[in-house]
């Protein structure tokens, strides 16, 4: 059950963060994150992973902005414009919080793992990018394919991190 809760309440903070902009965003991620301290967490080596995960976004999703393939009209890059928006590093850290649960079932899937990573975040990003202003630079197949590329590598990544950090429940971890 815990593994479905951990879904549907990403899905909702996906939501937010998308649609209600930085402050929510950040709100709710907090929120989130004290919710999956206390109710999720077996170790509090996740956070390692969390981390990681902020870092990741701030380089990835950065550097896809500061070339140009993801721009924002709408001022929703950071003041610095070299970063990504707030909201977007917020995902990036609520995306570290299903590896130890929703997504434990990759564990020892790579390959598995890179074909989910090719598919449900490209198509995250298709849809958020729509929903909070973002543009994908033209052609967007080829926007969607580097994104695809990028986050195979990203999602096997997380599930060796945890694996590897012995997040995974049946790895005997206590908080």
């Amino acid at each position: 059950m815990k593994p479905l809760l951990n879904a549907i309440l990403f899905q909702i903070v996906w939501f937010v963060c998308l649609l209600a902009g930085n402050v929510w965003a950040l709100a709710v991620t907090v929120l989130y994150l004290f919710l999956h301290d206390r109710y999720f967490m077996r170790t509090r080596r996740e956070w390692r992973l969390l981390l990681v995960f902020l870092m990741l976004g701030v380089v990835v999703d950065g550097t896809l902005f500061q070339l140009g393939v993801f721009s924002s009209s709408a001022g929703g890059a950071s003041v610095m414009n070299s970063l990504p928006p707030i909201w977007l590093l917020c995902l990036w850290v609520c995306v570290a919080t299903l590896f130890a649960h929703s997504l434990a079932l990759l564990r020892f899937r790579y390959a598995l793992s890179a074909l989910m990573g090719a598919i449900g975040p490209t198509f995250s990003y298709f849809a958020g990018a729509k929903l909070a202003g973002i543009h994908l630079a033209d052609p967007i197949w080829l926007t969607l394919l580097m994104v695809a590329i990028i986050w195979a590598l990203v999602l096997t990544l997380g599930v060796w991190l945890a694996d590897k950090w012995s997040l995974f429940e049946n790895q005997g971890q206590i908080k």
